[in-house]
């Protein structure tokens, strides 16, 4: 005996195309829309900080000015001169203290470039200046 199913069956399919038709459309039009930055260097506002006061008999003092502009010892510098001049201070005194004093406005960039050159040259002992709070 043989039993007739009088229903139907139907196939149930779900059509996808539509749904990754929109997705691409979205994809395609983030990339579009997406803006790329490329910043040159970083301001920072530097931090105050507590703490003693400590004299050393051998110091080299640089100065980073807003404007971007390095003194060394009073000297003006240039961004190209600084690793020269940088080894011969090291040549005259290897043990000195290299004391930098950045202006709170100036650009992170131009303190790391200073920091990186006096690694560079081979100075051990680097101390950065802040005011007192």
């Amino acid at each position: 005996m043989k039993f007739r199913d009088d229903k139907k069956t139907r196939s149930v399919d779900i059509n996808l195309t539509p749904l990754i038709d929109v997705v691409f459309l979205l994809l395609i039009f983030f990339m579009v829309s997406t803006t790329f930055i490329y910043t040159d260097s970083l301001k920072v506002n530097l931090p105050k900080a507590k703490g003693e006061n400590v004299e050393v008999k051998k110091n080299i003092n640089i100065v980073i000015s807003q404007n971007g502009s390095i003194n060394i010892n009073g000297n003006r510098v240039s961004k190209a001169g600084l690793p020269r001049k940088l080894n011969e201070l090291h040549k005259k005194m290897p043990d000195a203290t290299v004391i930098l004093q950045a202006d709170k406005n100036s650009a992170h960039g131009d303190v790391v470039f200073v920091m990186d050159y006096c690694k560079r040259a081979g100075f051990e002992k680097l101390a950065i200046a802040t005011e007192e709070e």
